[in-house]
C-alpha cells in the first residue's frame, strides 16, 4: 500500500535526480522485503530450534517472565557496535558487517543456526547495493577496494 501511494506523489523538480517519491517508495519495498524474508524464513526454518541467547540474565526459561531487557545483551550489543565501528573503515563495509550482524544475532538469542549462517550475508548485501548502487552512497571498501570491479 504504501508503495502505492508513494507513487501518487507528484513528481518535484528536474534538479531532483530522486524526486519526493523515492524514500517512501524505498521504504515501502524495504517493508515488502522484510515481510518476505520473514514468510521465507518462517516457512524454511519452521521446527528448527532457536539458540538460547548466551549473554542473558536469567534461565532459558524464565527469560519471558524477565522481560526483554537484559542488563548484559545491551552491553554486549555496545561492545560489538563499538568494534564494529572500530573495524568498519579499515575492513571496509563487506568484510565488517556480516560478522557484526552474526553477534548481534548471536547476543539477542532466537537465531536459527542456518539464519546465523545466511541472514548477515543477504543483509549485508542488500544494504551495500541499495547504499552504493540505489542511495549513490559511497561506503569503505578496505581491502577488496582493488577487488571489486567499480
Amino acid at each position: 500500500m504504501v508503495i502505492v501511494l508513494s507513487r501518487q506523489i507528484t513528481p518535484g523538480v528536474l534538479t531532483d535526480p530522486l524526486g519526493p517519491r523515492f524514500f517512501p517508495t524505498a521504504l515501502g519495498a524495504a517493508i515488502l522485503l522484510c515481510g518476505l524474508l520473514l514468510t521465507v524464513a518462517e516457512l524454511l526454518f519452521r521446527g528448527e530450534p532457536a539458540l538460547p541467547a548466551p549473554l542473558s540474565d536469567s534461565s532459558p526459561e524464565g527469560e519471558e517472565d524477565a522481560g526483554p531487557f537484559s542488563p548484559s545483551r545491551f552491553v554486549g550489543a555496545i561492545a560489538a557496535t563499538a568494534f564494529y565501528v572500530a573495524a568498519f573503515e579499515p575492513l571496509g563495509y563487506l568484510l565488517a558487517t556480516p560478522p557484526y550482524i552474526a553477534v548481534i544475532l548471536l547476543i539477542h538469542g532466537g537465531a536459527k543456526k542456518r539464519a546465523l549462517l545466511i541472514a548477515p550475508f543477504l543483509s549485508t548485501i542488500a544494504l551495500y547495493v541499495t547504499f552504493r548502487f540505489g542511495l549513490l552512497i559511497p561506503v569503505p571498501d578496505g581491502p577488496l577496494e582493488g577487488l571489486l570491479p567499480w
